[in-house]
């Protein structure tokens, strides 16, 4: 089973809404150890993805390491800074594995809950490895892409239990509460009954 842990990986200044997407999330994680890894991060603590660190051209990929090392060492469910749960997740908390559909070709990483030691975490950590030459993709949702699917100790969740709105609608500002239009159209999203969380595409971590 998947264990009662909610952690996220931050570059070293975060804004309000990231903190305010966080804190919604505790809130629905009552009795859960919730765990912030925040840049600069101590490189005993990650052994393994500290080794290559010096590879990754980006903040997202050093991320992506931390991530599937954290899951591999301890278990439990992974959300990017610019995911917000809307509803709690306990019923997931019975499987060895899961993960969402982007759409039809995509199994992001931006959600991830395993059990502690899944025998998938460390095939994936070690291809994350070998793309880091290829780019933040290959060698993040590529990675979690080409090795979730087809699995029968993973649960792929349909798009809009945790993708509610697609990347390429976030250039639309559905979730800019500025606005009236923004607001209603998040509401619109959130009260859909099958929407556990949703992911803001904010992408905090691409130039860093």
């Amino acid at each position: 089973m998947i264990p009662r842990i909610l952690f996220r990986t931050v570059p070293q200044v975060t804004d309000d809404q990231t903190e305010a997407w966080w804190q919604a999330s505790v809130d629905l994680t009552p009795g859960w150890e919730q765990i912030t890894y925040r840049d600069p991060i101590d490189a005993t603590t990650f052994p393994v993805a500290a080794q290559h660190w010096d590879a990754c051209t980006s903040g997202a990929q050093r991320a992506g390491l931390i991530r599937l090392e954290a899951l591999i060492r301890h278990g439990g469910v992974y959300i990017d800074s610019d995911v917000e749960l809307w509803r709690p997740i306990d019923q997931l908390l019975q499987l060895r594995g899961f993960a969402a559909w982007e759409d039809a070709n995509t199994v992001p990483d931006a959600i991830l809950g395993f059990e502690a030691a899944h025998p998938v975490l460390p095939v994936m950590l070690a291809e994350a490895v070998d793309r880091l030459a290829d780019g933040a993709w290959e060698s993040g949702p590529g990675v979690t892409t080409r090795n979730l699917q087809g699995r029968d100790d993973v649960l792929l969740l349909p798009p809009q239990t945790c993708y509610p709105y697609h990347w390429n609608r976030a250039s639309k500002r559905i979730h800019d509460t500025r606005n009236a239009s923004g607001r209603r159209n998040l509401e619109q999203l959130r009260k859909a009954p099958y929407a556990l969380m949703a992911h803001h595409w904010r992408h905090s971590w691409r130039e860093s």
